[in-house]
């Protein structure tokens, strides 16, 4: 890149946000609670790519922001890794602007990206309410006080509220700069927003692996991947998955190329997982509605390709007949049907059996030439006999041979596949079809014998009639007209991928719906929950009690703080407060604990990630502290990521009160379990077990044995550094539990109007206006859907690394326009 002195206003201005990003960057980096030089080294890694990738760079922030909370490593909250990121990204990318010379830019019919003078007004309207939103919050918490720990009940948390947008409004900038330069960039955000989805996907499925099983939908066991900010309830993983999700769905429809749509079919079956592992009846209802939205959106761009209107080049669906998918959604509903039948008699391994046979079926090439129908019949005769032989077989010796079924089953498939393969064109010889039918067939005895060895004998007369069922099925089809066999071999790979896909989807469905007891227990308290949230709701709006309130909020971040005082008495939650050395006291943490009553999800724990101590060593703690009262202090040692144990060790403490004086004490807490397997965290909390008491806590430390000290800031002379607070089960205090009435209450109803406003017109524009042929289109309209849809029992955005997703996928929404055809010459 040629360097060059900015010659130009906007040039100049670039370099001004360039610094105005750098140096709080910066400032940030060195204080950053685990490693300041480390982390100082990397934003300035991060923004040298940036100064280089300027036009890539930015436009992939998104695909990060799942994986950079580690709150509960470094105990901050109202400063995150996202600040770190976006204002290195945005100092090198500015940089690079300012400095980098002049560029050439793409004609301006091209540029995919522009925000019309209603956009621009209605964001800069709505910053300004935010603004109005963070100013009120600061005043409604006795003014504005600087400070790196502070909880959610002080100033600095109005900052944490209102700062996402502003992040965001730094690099709105930057993507348009992109797109000018290069328009085919833009993608890059649904790339972005599809690598999102597996940032999610991967720790939630390592989450069921290492905590509750894979399989296990039975234990109350609600993931969260490596969304901290559920530490006190909320949705953070349901809304990333619902907004991302239908960006992965719309690449993949568009995708062309074998590796990657087999890479696109891997991540959506995550992201189906994902959604069915969090038992939220929320995304349950939001996932399909948008995966649905945005495919019919993009049916319509197909539609409108075919009559010749300008959409992305690269936009060509999966090209099949009406009749061929008809038979295959006829396909699907007989696979799930069988599904639905066989699980409760073969579990989980016949209906990955089952999956093996459609994905058989879905291999199979044309089988029938120019037979005459008495021909087939005979060949489908002839397959039928050796099939029901070696079943019999088979079932006898199954009888004595452990898992036996299971290894037949997996060859006939394979073989079965093999066949397919080397056949792909079609059976040309009477003996090749009688073949791959009798695969087919035995693959459906496979699945009746895997049954049969799970459940044993008595089961086969339940688990026969399916099988039979759609052997039969598939046997009429290939007796019917001579193009009926053809139908379903006559589709695209891509839509024999996306079916094999939604066989595996299906099957994994019904076994949470069937096999797991959490999923029907959390829908037969649906009603129940409801009428919690109606009151909560209607708590919460109780606090709007002036016209100022109503028309501008009662101040960003505000909630859980104005929430506390409304609460009567007895229901109050626990808190802390992190207090430097002063009057002779040293530095400590004053932790209370919650007026409601008292059980293990119900305690306020302040908690700290340690190493795990090696099992059998005994465990002592050393504390020095105070109280008013006397007390049971709770201690504990537990795998946990961040709201429900596993292996734990605990100890319950009295403390007896010396009229407020400091008094140092040990405990035994006994002998480590082995901890940390599965690569678990290992998490040490305190909690004051005793309802509404206080305790001040000046001195932890924690030693298994002769070994060297757990704890970190265990005198806390770095503030909360290290500490991370949580309350397992008691939320509804925390949140809003709205998105809508989570605006209303911060922002008023101007607040309320603008951003009701803002999402129409993103509605309006990528459905009916003029961006509704960019190929961004439907995912951002099916993304924002789904959001919603969560968002209608959940506050989402009070989170900010989601309230960034959000109002990105927004902004985006409001610039996206559809490039028209270029002017034509002589014209």
């Amino acid at each position: 890149m040629k360097l060059s002195r900015p010659q130009s206003f906007p040039q100049w201005l670039a370099l001004v946000l360039a610094l105005a990003c750098a140096l709080p960057g910066l400032a940030l980096a060195l204080h950053y609670p685990l490693s300041p030089v480390g982390m100082g080294l990397l934003c300035l890694l991060l923004a040298g790519l940036a100064f280089v990738a300027w036009r890539e760079l930015p436009l992939l922030v998104p695909a990060l922001l799942p994986v950079i909370g580690w709150a509960p490593w470094t105990g901050w909250i109202s400063f995150e890794e996202l600040d770190l990121l976006v204002l290195s990204v945005c100092s090198g990318a500015y940089a690079a602007l300012a400095l980098g010379g002049s560029r050439p830019r793409a004609p301006a019919w091209q540029r995919p990206l522009a925000w019309s003078a209603l956009s621009r007004l209605l964001l800069g309207l709505f910053a300004l309410s935010l603004l109005v939103a963070a100013w009120r919050g600061v005043q409604d918490a006795g003014g504005w006080r600087w400070g790196w720990w502070q909880s959610y009940q002080e100033p600095m948390n109005s900052w944490r509220a209102f700062k996402a947008f502003v992040l965001l409004l730094l690099l709105l900038p930057l993507w348009r700069a992109a797109a000018d330069a290069q328009p085919r960039r833009l993608r890059l955000l649904g790339l972005a927003m599809s690598l999102a989805l597996l940032g999610v996907a991967l720790p939630a499925l390592w989450e069921r692996y290492a905590f509750p099983g894979l399989l296990n939908f039975s234990s109350d066991y609600r993931t969260v991947a490596l969304f901290w900010e559920a530490h006190m309830g909320g949705a953070p993983l349901d809304g990333v998955v619902a907004l991302s999700l239908p960006f992965a769905l719309v690449w993949l429809l568009r995708e062309r190329r074998p590796l990657r749509f087999g890479l696109l079919l891997g991540l959506m079956l995550l992201g189906a997982y994902t959604v069915l592992a969090s038992f939220s009846r929320g995304l349950y209802l939001a996932a399909p509605l948008g995966l649905g939205m945005g495919a019919w959106l993009l049916s319509r761009q197909f539609k409108d390709a075919a009559k010749g209107a300008a959409i992305p080049a690269d936009g060509g669906g999966i090209s099949s007949t009406r009749r061929p998918m008809r038979w295959l959604l006829l396909a699907l509903l007989g696979f799930a049907i069988a599904a639905v039948l066989l699980f409760p008699v073969g579990g989980y391994r016949t209906l990955l059996a089952l999956s093996g046979s459609a994905f058989l079926l879905l291999l199979l090439p044309p089988l029938w030439q120019r037979q005459t129908r008495a021909q087939r019949l005979l060949a489908l005769m002839l397959a039928l006999m050796p099939v029901l032989l070696l079943g019999m077989l088979a079932w006898m010796l199954i009888q004595h041979v452990s898992k036996l079924a299971y290894v037949l089953h997996g060859l006939v498939v394979i073989g079965g596949a093999a066949l397919a393969l080397r056949w792909r064109h079609g059976a040309q010889r009477n003996a090749q079809a009688c073949l791959l039918a009798a695969a087919f067939l035995a693959s459906l005895a496979c699945v009746v014998l895997v049954a049969g060895q799970w459940g044993g004998a008595q089961v086969l007369d339940r688990a026969l009639p399916p099988a039979l069922l759609l052997a039969l099925g598939w046997v009429l089809l290939q007796l019917g007209p001579g193009a009926l066999a053809d139908q379903l071999p006559s589709l695209s790979w891509r839509s024999k991928g996306l079916a094999a896909t939604l066989c595996l989807l299906v099957a994994v469905t019904v076994g949470v719906g069937f096999g797991g007891a959490y999923a029907g227990d959390r829908f037969s308290t649906a009603q129940r929950d409801l009428q919690a949230r109606l009151q909560h709701w209607s708590l919460g709006l109780s606090l709007l009690q002036t016209p100022g309130d109503w028309l501008l909020g009662r101040g960003a971040g505000r909630f859980a703080a104005d929430f506390f005082y409304a609460m009567p008495a007895a229901e109050r939650v626990g808190h802390y407060q992190a207090l430097e050395s002063q009057n002779g006291d040293p530095a400590f943490l004053r932790l209370s604990a919650g007026q409601h009553v008292l059980g293990w999800g119900e305690l306020f724990r302040i908690s700290q990630r340690i190493d795990a101590p090696p099992a059998g060593a005994p465990l002592r703690m050393a504390l020095r502290l105070r109280t008013e009262r006397d007390v049971n202090l709770h201690l504990e040692i537990c795998d946990k990521l961040l709201l429900y144990n596993a292996e734990c060790v605990t100890r319950n403490m009295p403390i007896k009160a010396l009229s407020g004086q400091w008094q140092s004490l040990g405990v035994e807490l006994g002998n480590a379990p082995s901890l940390g397997r599965e690569l678990r965290p290992v998490v040490f909390s305190v909690a004051v077990d005793t309802r509404g008491a206080r305790v001040d806590l000046a001195q932890l430390s924690l030693r298994a044995g002769e070994g060297p000290e757990l704890l970190r800031n265990g005198d806390f002379g770095a503030g909360m550094a290290r500490w991370f607070s949580s309350s397992d089960h008691h939320h509804m205090p925390w949140h809003m539990k709205s998105l809508p009435l989570h605006v209303l209450f911060e922002q008023g109803l101007l607040g309320l109007g603008l951003w009701s406003a803002m999402l129409l017109a993103v509605l309006w524009r990528c459905t009916l206006g003029s961006a509704r042929q960019h190929e961004l289109a439907p995912a951002v309209v099916g993304g924002l859907l789904a959001f919603v849809v969560v968002g209608l029992f959940d506050s989402l955005i009070d989170a900010p690394r989601l309230s960034f997703m959000f109002y990105a996928v927004l902004a985006l929404g409001l610039g996206l326009r559809a490039p028209p055809p270029p002017p034509r010459a002589g014209s």
